[in-house]
């Protein structure tokens, strides 16, 4: 059966995890791989042939992925349902991303991510594992790995190229959805690791721009808020290990419920009257 998932991610020739990490248990995973080549030269082109495509498009992230969905490959925002688009220093294994493409298709989200490990490099604290938590729902999600489904992404889109930083990009997305309160989703369930600083990156050497003039620029021309960072709520976890005291009450209240049952089920006239049924039964003609 043909995936319905695809990953699309950029990578040069230093990046490594799409191999070591992603496609760890390759003959488990339930997505596609495209990879956008970024740097001029392809030093070794045997690492890549994982990979169900490969494009040498030389270009900034969101760029390439714009160029891809709309003049490569338009088609395939009808042929997958679900698109992630990792940064190439984004530390996820097989199993992860599995369960990402699941729990967004179970929940119905519009984009997600998963939560950062605590030692990860990372803007905005918000997006680290919450403790006892099973997901977040999030005034918005990070441009280092969105996963969208694809009427999401069909409406996000043009966003793709509104600068050259894609800082801001992100803003402009909860926006352009109408402020969702329970689309945008954070899965603390599955654990990713951003490898390398916030900003230390090739792009901002030769970018050329001010990313935070070109935030504020993006955020005013799709009138969108700059800061959305918020939770607006959350699904906690509650078993023997965490919120015990919740766990203990639920386990309480199903040991009653079915201490109810077995009386109502089982006392003595309900015994005589199934008895009585049986007989008649029986014996009728």
């Amino acid at each position: 059966m043909t995936a319905k998932n695809i990953i699309i991610a950029p990578c040069g020739n230093k990046s490594y995890l799409f191999k070591d990490a992603w496609l760890k248990d390759k003959d488990q995973k339930e997505f596609d791989v495209c990879l956008l080549f970024y740097h001029e030269q392809i030093n070794d082109p045997s690492k890549y042939t994982d990979a169900e495509y490969f494009y040498h498009l030389k270009d900034f992230k969101y760029h390439m992925l714009h160029q891809l969905l709309t003049q490569l490959h338009p088609e395939w925002l009808a042929k997958y349902d679900y698109f992630y688009f990792l940064d190439d220093d984004i530390d996820i294994d097989t199993e992860g991303i599995n369960s990402m493409f699941t729990l967004s298709r179970t929940f119905k989200s519009s984009i997600s991510q998963a939560a950062l490990s605590q030692d990860s490099f990372c803007s905005w604290a918000m997006f680290k594992q919450q403790k006892n938590s099973f997901c977040r729902f999030v005034g918005q999600i990070e441009v280092m790995a969105p996963l969208f489904d694809a009427p999401s992404l069909r409406a996000c889109l043009p966003s793709f190229i509104g600068n050259r930083s894609s800082w801001g990009v992100d803003s402009v997305w909860p926006a352009i959805l109408k402020y969702p309160k329970d689309k945008l989703v954070v899965f603390d369930s599955v654990i990713m690791k951003h490898t390398l600083p916030v900003g230390g990156g090739e792009l901002y050497v030769k970018i050329g721009v001010n990313p935070h003039d070109e935030w504020t620029s993006i955020a005013k021309q799709f009138n969108a808020k700059k800061h959305n960072y918020q939770e607006y709520g959350r699904l906690q976890l509650v078993n023997s290990h965490s919120n015990r005291l919740s766990f203990f009450r639920y386990k309480l209240s199903e040991a009653i419920a079915k201490i109810k049952q077995g009386w109502t089920d089982y006392d003595v006239m309900s015994r005589v009257v199934s008895q009585k049924n049986k007989f008649r039964k029986k014996f009728s003609f």
